[in-house]
């Protein structure tokens, strides 16, 4: 061995040196949360550029974020300064730079322009007012999921390519229905076409495409790359595997890395079976496991191994921890939500009275409204916090609209006026405002005041102005009764406003779940003080809770959810709200999806370092509508390796094992088809009103439009909706 190879590879352990050095054929790699992945990646890069002579242009390194790719272009710079590691990029990243090269065989010009999601939306929207559709239609969001699933679906790309414009876009039956999923997706092609746009489906489809039809084109792209290596393995999509695999076929040189134990982005596509089934794929395939652990304690990593050896689809292994032995996992168990994240609090100033910097704490969640009663406990004592990935919940939009629409039945201010008065939108835009602002100014009144004497002109007729004046007018007659509940106030106005019809139509999941913890900080709230909270008082307690006297970031407590987490270490981490329904996800419908959600809480468990706590509480939950009880994922952890505090009752328990028991039966025995395909449109048959195509999903029912024109709710459970 070389002297340059052996100072390369004099600082791996025996499992990372042997990835490293298997430099041909298509390998393998399973590496365990904080096995070194990154360094066994990097090192081998250099290894094949420095120690094989391999050119660093004919190596292609595929990372699964930017961030990713750019930490180990930091890393191998070290190692070589003027290697500029044009090939170290995401997926998307690697097709966009072949297709500046090549999109010209589409008929595509190289200077195409690549649209985010703000600019998908933009063109859905330039759609439904060219065509007078409205969010009542369909939600932006479940059209860009129906597009994505139509593109995964259908050969769409000779659409684009063909020069004449003669050929149609595949599978789309009801494209004349202008209604219908199918008249939006042929729109949304066509606006494509028109402007050379390309959303990130089409960086990888389009590139296939051109593998397909242009041999020359391929072999070009499969002389390039001698040597492919793909990080987050587990996270790629079947069509992503086609491509790297279609590179891959002339070198037969592919090295792949991942943990199918933290597959948790099958959402988005991800395939857990490619990397269980790679050795089938290919022949020949070296695999090498990286089970030592650098960075957890023994303790941590028995938890975690512990709770993933109750998944079937996995690779088996356990976590060898390198470190020396530290303290036990920490198990709480509350009476109330607040009271959980009060003993979070407590156990984070008393980390930090012992030495521990606060910004080396983290506390995790599965759903980003999970924060709000984490954040008040923060708020009352005094600890300081950043969201990342994240906005402060009382920062939410939201979260200020409602307040804003309170505000009006209190103070009917100028600036919860002006949040509120086109949002929904009512037609009150640029020409109307500056109407409303003119009165005002020379009246010398508020924009309210304007507003309402404007309300009955010819200028706001054809408005909603009517609606909204009622709205804040009956809510300031029902906030002056004094036997009215803030709660039930705030239900009156998203209703009677027409804001919760908004979010619904707006199919943000995440929105609606914000709007119900509000309702449950304001339950808190009026609980807390154990005697009538006026409107005015509540509000006033709003205003008071602020993040501007925050230290910054690096000194703040880091709260995160763990999709969020993922990627990332700290050395003490919370994780909060372990309950049936939270964690698990009350989305849960098989055991497939059971099996991903128990990864995430792997992720988050092997985010620790030197300390993990984990926690949950008892009773009611304004979410799942039910009492709160402890996760299943605690069950999964062997007794022993926890130490528990918290009262647990025996009936309490015995009422969580019942629960447990009787979902995960349900789970493995499904006895009603899942048609959650509102995207694309599944076809089922019913034994009255004959055939029709499921259109969505709402309160466990599927909801379905019948060819004879009827819209129908059909409960899931009851098994009567057969798939044609």
């Amino acid at each position: 061995m070389s002297d340059l190879s052996q100072s390369l590879l004099k600082s791996l352990n025996p499992e990372q040196i042997n990835a490293v050095t298997s430099t041909e054929g298509y390998v393998r790699v399973v590496a365990g949360a904080g096995s070194g992945k990154t360094r066994v990646l990097t090192t081998r890069y250099v290894y094949i550029a420095k120690a094989l002579g391999v050119a660093p242009s004919h190596i292609l390194s595929v990372t699964f974020t930017n961030k990713a790719a750019n930490e180990m272009k930091k890393r191998i710079r070290r190692f070589m300064p003027d290697e500029d590691g044009g090939w170290i990029l995401t997926i998307h990243g690697a097709c966009n730079k072949i297709l500046k090269e090549e999109i010209h065989r589409l008929h595509y010009p190289s200077t195409f322009m690549i649209m985010d999601e703000d600019d998908q939306k933009s063109l859905l929207k330039k759609i439904y007012e060219e065509n007078g559709l409205t969010l009542k239609d369909h939600s932006y969001k479940k059209c860009l999921d129906a597009i994505g699933v139509y593109k995964g679906k259908y050969g769409y790309v000779p659409y684009f390519s063909d020069p004449s414009g003669q050929t149609a876009a595949p599978g789309l039956p009801r494209a004349d229905e202008k209604g219908s999923y199918d008249f939006v997706i042929k729109k949304y092609l066509e606006l494509q076409r028109r402007n050379y746009f390309v959303d990130f489906d089409d960086l990888v489809f389009f590139t296939l495409e051109i593998f397909d039809q242009f041999p020359d084109a391929k072999e070009r792209w499969q002389r390039q790359f001698e040597y492919i290596q793909v990080d987050e393995f587990q996270d790629v999509s079947e069509p992503e595997f086609r491509l790297v695999k279609t590179l891959s076929l002339l070198n037969k040189n592919m090295f792949v890395v991942g943990d199918p134990d933290q597959t948790i982005y099958t959402w988005r596509g991800a395939d857990i079976r490619i990397f269980l089934d790679f050795d089938k794929i290919f022949n020949d395939v070296t695999t090498v496991v990286l089970d030592r652990n650098y960075r957890s304690t023994p303790e941590i990593l028995s938890v975690g191994n512990s709770l993933i050896k109750h998944n079937t689809e996995r690779l088996k292994k356990d976590l060898r921890a390198v470190r020396k032995s530290g303290i036990k996992v920490h198990y709480h168990h509350a009476r109330v939500r607040q009271e959980e994240c009060e003993y979070i609090a407590e156990r984070v100033l008393r980390l930090n009275k012992e030495g521990t910097p606060l910004g080396d704490i983290a506390v995790l969640y599965r759903s980003n409204y999970m924060s709000r009663p984490v954040e008040d406990a923060f708020l009352k004592y005094g600890i300081p916090y950043a969201i990342y990935s994240g906005v402060e919940f009382y920062q939410r939009k939201e979260i200020k609209d409602c307040i804003a629409y309170m505000r009006m039945l209190e103070f009917a201010d100028d600036l919860s006026f002006e949040r509120i008065v086109n949002v929904p939108a009512r037609g009150i835009g640029k020409k109307r405002m500056a109407a409303i602002s003119a009165l005002a100014q020379n009246e010398k009144i508020s924009l309210y005041q304007a507003f309402k004497r404007l309300n009955a002109s010819a200028l706001f007729e054809k408005t909603g102005a009517k609606k909204l004046l009622n709205a804040i007018e009956d809510g300031r007659t029902l906030a002056q009764n004094a036997d009215t509940d803030i709660c039930d106030l705030l239900d009156f106005m998203l209703k009677k406003s027409g804001y919760e019809e908004y979010l619904m139509l707006c199919g943000d999941q995440n929105r609606l779940d914000n709007v119900t913890e509000l309702k449950a900080a304001i339950k808190d709230f009026v609980d807390d003080a154990g005697e009538r909270v006026t409107l005015a008082e509540y509000l006033a307690a709003v205003a008071l809770i602020s993040n501007a006297d925050k230290k910054d970031r690096e000194s703040c407590v880091k709260l995160m959810t763990v999709h969020t987490a993922k990627g990332l270490e700290f050395p003490y981490v919370f994780v909060c709200s372990l309950n049936e329904g939270l964690f698990p996800s009350v989305k849960i419908e098989n055991k497939e999806e059971m099996e991903e959600e128990r990864r995430v809480a792997y992720v988050a468990f092997t985010r620790a370092q030197d300390g993990l706590f984990l926690s949950d509480s008892d009773g009611f939950d304004i979410q799942t509508k039910g009492r709160l009880l402890p996760s299943r994922f605690i069950f999964n952890i062997d007794d022993a390796l926890i130490k528990k505090s918290g009262e647990i009752t025996d009936e309490y328990l015995q009422t969580a094992l019942e629960y447990i028991r009787a979902s995960e039966y349900a789970l493995s025995h499904p006895t009603v088809p899942d048609f959650r395909a509102y995207l694309g449109g599944e076809r089922v048959s019913h034994p009255v009103f004959g055939d029709g195509t499921v259109t969505g999903k709402q309160s466990g029912a599927y909801v379905v439009k019948f060819d004879n024109g009827n819209i129908r709710t059909i409960s899931e459970s009851s098994g009567v909706l057969k798939p044609i």
